[in-house]
């Protein structure tokens, strides 16, 4: 059962998913991605607990055929968005996935999603909500995709997140972050591990940077792996 944020990431992984079967959808929004998943009978939210059959959701952002596809159509519910937002619902789809996007991510773990700094670029949305639903459910997984750096060539693992940029997921609910470069799974581990997952999975170019960072931060329990 999947929830999909904001952003170009989410159509992204809809798009790889061709070959699978069952999937359901419980999300606070879809966009396009989901349509030929459906039509081709990946989707058909046939093992849910809950809203067994059917795509729940709150909102829509996509083309009009996303507007057209909901019209009269019984497989949709959009619901209130206190119960598809709940995480004690979420918790009670099996194998719940939770795929979330960040603008940055600093070396602890901690998640900006709604600013660049002290100006605001987005708001938090349920990505907190799914990230603790999906870790609580039997099978999930809560996953924070992103590219490891921006267009502009800066990396979105820092060492510190910038001044005035607001935390929506606490470093305490990151499980898994994925870049372009691989997968870190964050959970349960200490400050220093948690730097060294992350600066595997940074761009090359940045990662002795990260390392210097890491090592000025913690000292002599900070060991660097590129070299």
């Amino acid at each position: 059962c999947l929830q999909l944020g904001i952003g170009a990431i989410p159509n992204a992984v809809l798009s790889q998913l061709g070959y699978h079967k069952n999937l359901g959808i419980h999300t606070e929004m879809f966009a396009d991605g989901v349509l030929p998943l459906y039509y081709k009978g990946v989707i058909n939210n046939l093992n849910k607990k809950y809203d067994k059959g059917k795509i729940v959701s709150t909102f829509l952002m996509g083309s009009k055929a996303v507007y057209d596809f909901i019209d009269d159509n019984p497989a949709v519910a959009m619901m209130d968005v206190g119960y598809s937002n709940d995480p004690y619902i979420i918790a009670q789809q099996p194998k719940m996935t939770a795929i979330n996007s960040a603008l940055s991510i600093d070396l602890t773990g901690q998640v900006n999603a709604d600013s660049l700094g002290c100006k605001f670029y987005s708001r938090c949305g349920g990505q907190l909500d799914f990230i603790r639903g999906a870790a609580a459910s039997e099978g999930g997984k809560p996953i924070i995709a992103m590219p490891a750096i921006t267009a502009k060539g800066i990396s979105k693992i820092s060492p510190t997140l910038l001044n005035g940029a607001g935390v929506v997921t606490t470093r305490f609910d990151v499980h898994y972050v994925v870049t372009e470069y691989g997968v870190a799974d964050l959970y349960g581990k200490t400050l220093q591990d948690r730097s060294k997952a992350l600066i595997r999975i940074a761009a090359p170019q940045c990662q002795e940077e990260l390392d210097k960072a890491a090592f000025e931060r913690f000292g002599s329990h900070f060991h660097f792996i590129t070299k």
